[in-house]
């Protein structure tokens, strides 16, 4: 194995301390982090992981060493990592995208740099040359948006790696307009060891997913994704993700089955209503989470509804976006109201609609 050292907090680790490591630090942040290494440096085989709770209940996976092992040479080999390359992990190591940094880094032999996981990168070492970081689009967010003198670092990277959550239309012009770095937006879950396929963001920007190296795909009859590789253990594991299959290694993703909403008998797939107000939200220089979803009524069953996180929109905000709605949908995909309410969040960031949604239904 190359050689490995870690940064976290000003304090250096190689290898060879972190095994040596007798279990006590002051800091819990780092003790956590050095638990993590110093079980895989020691074989450790089969790891305990929890799903994100972003569609159901979080469970727990029982994942292999050798599933770790295939997803982090994929993205090793993908991004062209070469062992003392410096990386940062500014995202939680309690979620699949922040462990899977440090089994990454220790495989391939990175100078890995971890920062506790916040929304501006407070810890971020302004003075390192970092070839690769992944990030979360609200952090991405917040630093092109409020912390301009780190920019110059993002602008360094070999590559931006944007995942957890939907790319939106504001994000996305920061992006090309602040960033030179190449910028991709990944797809995967917990159950596939972190990503599977990565689309390009900036320079380039592609609609469609390209699969890495050695993973199947197919889809069921509800057009819905599933793969089957080693970083699922050559088992078929079957999403409710809508994609259109391009060929055997590119997908258009379309939404999840788990957000449609069925109003009066008319299905309603979410995300594309989610697009446009996204776009209109931009025009109307709104800055706040949004979702589109179902609440109780006794007449549709479902009634569709726009749920914004804390923002209020006032009336002729709230007059534009249905004009708007109305001339580019069918009658029955335009919200029927707007709810302003707190949202809730998972671990890993992305939105919890289910429980946001009980506020509303409350």
């Amino acid at each position: 194995m190359p050689a490995f050292r870690l940064h976290i907090l000003n304090e250096r680790f190689t290898t060879e301390e972190i095994l040596l490591w007798n279990g006590i630090h002051a800091n819990s942040y780092t003790a956590e982090t050095l638990t993590y290494c110093k079980l895989w440096l020691e074989g450790k085989q089969e790891f305990e992981l929890k799903t994100s709770g972003s569609t159901g209940t979080p469970k727990i996976i029982h994942i292999q060493r050798s599933q770790i092992e295939a997803s982090a040479t994929a993205t090793l080999h993908f991004f062209n990592l070469q062992p003392g390359d410096a990386v940062c992990c500014p995202l939680s190591i309690h979620v699949i995208g922040g462990q899977m940094m440090l089994y990454r880094s220790m495989i391939g032999g990175l100078d890995l740099y971890v920062i506790p996981p916040s929304k501006q990168l407070d810890d971020l070492d302004t003075t390192i040359d970092y070839a690769f970081m992944p990030i979360a689009a609200l952090q991405l967010f917040e630093v092109l948006t409020h912390q301009p003198e780190k920019i110059a670092v993002l602008n360094k990277l070999k590559h931006l790696l944007i995942g957890g959550s939907t790319i939106t239309d504001a994000l996305f012009k920061q992006i090309q307009h602040s960033l030179s770095c190449a910028v991709w937006q990944s797809y995967g879950m917990t159950e596939t060891v972190s990503h599977i396929a990565l689309r390009s963001i900036h320079p380039v920007t592609a609609e469609s997913y390209t699969l890495l190296e050695h993973i199947e795909a197919g889809i069921d009859e509800r057009s819905c994704l599933k793969i089957k590789a080693a970083v699922s253990n050559n088992e078929w594991i079957q999403t409710n993700d809508c994609v259109e299959l391009l060929d055997d290694r590119h997908f258009i993703f379309q939404g999840r089955m788990d957000f449609t909403v069925n109003s009066g008998g008319v299905k309603i797939q979410v995300e594309p209503i989610e697009k446009i107000i996204d776009v209109l939200f931009s025009e109307l220089d709104i800055h706040a989470a949004f979702f589109v979803g179902g609440v109780a009524d006794n007449a549709l069953g479902d009634r569709l509804i726009l749920a914004v996180d804390r923002i209020a929109i006032d009336s002729a905000q709230h007059d534009y976006l249905f004009k708007k709605l109305s001339e580019v949908l069918p009658r029955y995909h335009v919200p029927k109201d707007i709810h302003t309410i707190v949202f809730e969040y998972t671990p890993s960031g992305k939105i919890d609609r289910k429980k946001s949604l009980q506020k509303i239904k409350g």
